[in-house]
């Protein structure tokens, strides 16, 4: 793959956190840290499309509906899951 020499500014607690603790390099730390932002920010945007599929051919999402999802990702975020389902790490 093709690499580009960038310059970046990061804090310097996790600069020396990395050093101490890798055996990487600091371009490798940071290129897998960008690698999987990257990652989050495409399975957002799949998410909104599909959302927005389900919208127009089903209509809106009820507010009650809306407020048992936000729910139930605040309990993922929580690290706990609604009696019945189980969490794992992916």
């Amino acid at each position: 793959m093709v690499k580009r020499k960038i310059t970046v500014t990061v804090d310097d607690d996790l600069v020396e956190f990395v050093r101490g603790e890798s055996d990487e390099s600091m371009s490798a730390v940071v290129n897998a840290a960008l690698a999987g932002h990257v990652d989050k920010l495409r399975r957002r945007a799949a998410l909104a499309a599909l959302l927005a599929g389900w919208d127009e051919t089903l209509g809106p999402v009820s507010a009650e509906d809306a407020a048992a999802a936000a729910a139930a990702f605040d309990d993922l975020d929580a690290g706990t899951a609604p009696p019945g389902h189980s969490i794992t790490a992916a």
